[in-house]
């Protein structure tokens, strides 16, 4: 009986993990301030793209799935694929297209996303502050 319980307990959490991961990857959460810092900017270029959708799902969105590569500051070139959501009256990306990805240095082809890193606020010190 018990092992029943914990069999549709462990398999209620995988579904759920499941589910978030991938409401997760439709929209992704926007970078905040403190998670930003561990991201930089980056260009993606487009060298393969998914036919053009004739219509969006029910919510006007169509998704494209991308190839190209990462560049920027703290990498090597890194061939990527991923997918962008795109809405009904966006335009749908060409080969050689130039994206802004933001991706953690070191690991682009693990942690890149689309987007565009927010700007930095002035009133905020850099680094830790002095005792004093």
């Amino acid at each position: 009986m018990w092992m029943t319980v914990a069999f549709a307990a462990i398999l209620a959490a995988i579904l759920v993990a499941m589910l978030i991961s991938r409401q997760r990857a439709r929209s992704p959460l926007p970078l905040g301030a403190s998670s930003a810092g561990q991201f930089v900017q980056g260009t993606l270029t487009v060298t393969g793209v998914s036919d053009r959708q004739d219509q969006g799902d029910a919510k006007g969105e169509r998704f494209c799935t991308i190839s190209g590569t990462i560049n920027g500051p703290q990498t090597n070139p890194s061939e990527v694929y991923g997918t962008l959501v795109l809405g009904d009256n966006d335009p749908w990306p060409q080969i050689g297209a130039d994206l802004p990805v933001v991706y953690k240095p070191g690991k682009a082809t693990s942690s890149w996303r689309f987007g565009e890193l927010p700007p930095i606020d002035p009133t905020i010190p850099p680094g830790p502050v002095p005792p004093g």
